[in-house]
């Protein structure tokens, strides 16, 4: 598989389970300790984003080796940040912008081709 779509997709794999999260930070609130809760839009909507990016991990795992792809899955760390700051207008520091760069790094070099 050429490495800009293996790349691609993991990087919207990782886009697709970030949302997932999101949706399950903003469904905790409203969960108790019934089943009821579990029918919440939040809870089912953000659980089946997770469940399509698992999918398609399942599915570059076809192709791409294992050492290679897993650590692509940091990205899912990069997007959910980012959609923290946006959506749920969590504040940024200068650890959480190293810890990003730091992510970039590690999956630029991992990905380099010798």
């Amino acid at each position: 598989m050429n490495d800009l779509v293996v790349i691609l997709t993991m990087v919207i794999s990782a886009i697709i389970g970030a949302f997932g999260a999101i949706l399950l930070k903003k469904a905790a609130p409203e969960l108790k300790l019934k089943i009821r809760s579990l029918l919440n839009p939040k809870l089912i909507f953000g659980l089946g984003l997770y469940f399509i990016a698992v999918l398609v991990f399942i599915w570059l795992l076809k192709t791409v080796n294992l050492s290679i792809l897993y650590p692509m899955t940091s990205l899912t760390y990069i997007a959910t940040i980012a959609l923290s700051v946006w959506l749920l207008n969590e504040k940024m520091n200068k650890y959480k912008w190293l810890s990003i760069t730091i992510i970039i790094i590690g999956n630029i070099l991992i990905n380099i081709r010798l």
